[in-house]
């Protein structure tokens, strides 16, 4: 293989490096600090294509000596009792949109709330609720409808002493979905045969070319096998053009497919259907370290409530008992994964 060849390799892995099939970026939280205890919190909600509504009902932020705050939004007011803020509009705005906060605080230092963990150091706290699309993972489950939170590092004040050093600006990219990483080409003698990309679910894909980064063109399905999946084939694929890119197209192994000439399009899925009197998760508010989960549900109602991630793994479960048509249960906030979500059902 020629020098300008393998320079010309390079690059195209370089692209390939940068490249994710779907942007997973549910969220950004701009955070700047003015000047005079001035803190200036900007949320821009993506339209993350894994979602097919996406509400934000509620933002704390771990922020001290607080003595003044606005927001450019009537929709949100500030809970001087929970000191958050809570979404109090009839209708979410469509995505993409921007929402500024902003808060003083008596102390004129900050530094960077991180988003280790909810009971550490941390900065944001996000409280949503969101209805997922057919790719999602594990919207194949039949779940797909959840309300939970995440997490995200922003500036916030502090004293003298706790200052970090941090930039005036902080920019945090909240993904509720990874990335789809892709490793590597698969090539020989500067001809590509396939391609090696990490996802963490049996899923869908289909394998796509371009000339141009704008127009792509289909080349094969693959099923993703977690970690890491290898496709490949005796064909060389440089027809199609010098940057390629996978995209998921569907939960699990999906048969039912269109032609590999077709335009692949993300299938939406409805939200769950709710039987009449089915408790359901109506949102959650952090408190002191814990999470108290607000549950709507019929008086007499003995419910099991469940903290789990993404892929519906169980980290917590409590059993509340409704003596009215709301109910709450609470949860520790150590040990819960980010995001978290909360779901309930009936007991006997």
């Amino acid at each position: 293989m020629n020098r300008n060849l393998k320079y010309w390799l390079f690059l195209l892995l370089i692209c390939l490096a940068s490249l994710t099939v779907r942007a997973t970026t549910f969220l950004t939280l701009q955070s700047t600090y003015l000047g005079s205890g001035w803190f200036q919190y900007q949320m821009n909600v993506q339209d993350d294509p894994f979602f097919s509504e996406a509400d934000i009902d509620g933002l704390f932020f771990n922020f001290t000596n607080q003595v003044d705050q606005s927001c450019d939004s009537t929709n949100w007011v500030y809970d001087t009792t929970n000191l958050d803020w809570s979404f109090i509009g009839t209708t979410y705005s469509s995505r993409p949109y921007k929402t500024t906060f902003l808060m003083q605080s008596s102390k004129t230092s900050y530094r960077l709330g991180t988003d280790t963990n909810i009971d550490g150091a941390i900065g944001a706290i996000i409280i949503l609720h969101v209805d997922v699309n057919s790719f999602y993972p594990g919207a194949s489950t039949g779940k797909t409808s959840f309300s939970g939170y995440t997490t995200a590092s922003c500036l916030i004040p502090c004293d003298p002493d706790q200052a970090d050093g941090s930039p005036t600006n902080c920019v945090y990219d909240v993904k509720l979905v990874p990335d789809v990483i892709i490793n590597s080409l698969i090539q020989t003698n500067g001809n590509i045969y396939g391609v090696d990309f990490s996802w963490d679910s049996q899923s869908t894909f289909v394998f796509q070319g371009s000339t141009d980064m704008l127009n792509w063109t289909n080349i094969t399905y693959i099923y993703s096998t977690p970690p890491e999946t290898l496709w490949t084939t005796n064909t060389a694929l440089n027809a199609y053009g010098q940057f390629f890119r996978v995209a998921i197209v569907a939960d699990a192994y999906d048969t039912n497919l269109p032609p590999i000439s077709s335009a692949l399009t993300g299938k939406s899925t409805s939200q769950n259907s709710v039987s009449v009197g089915a408790p359901v998760v109506t949102g959650c508010k952090f408190s002191a370290g814990k999470i108290v989960v607000a549950i709507n549900a019929q008086p007499g109602q003995n419910l099991q409530v469940q903290a789990i991630d993404r892929a519906g793994k169980v980290y917590q479960t409590q059993q509340v008992i409704a003596k009215s048509t709301s109910v709450s249960a609470t949860f520790t906030a150590k040990g819960l994964p980010n995001p978290v979500y909360f779901q309930t059902a009936l007991l006997p």
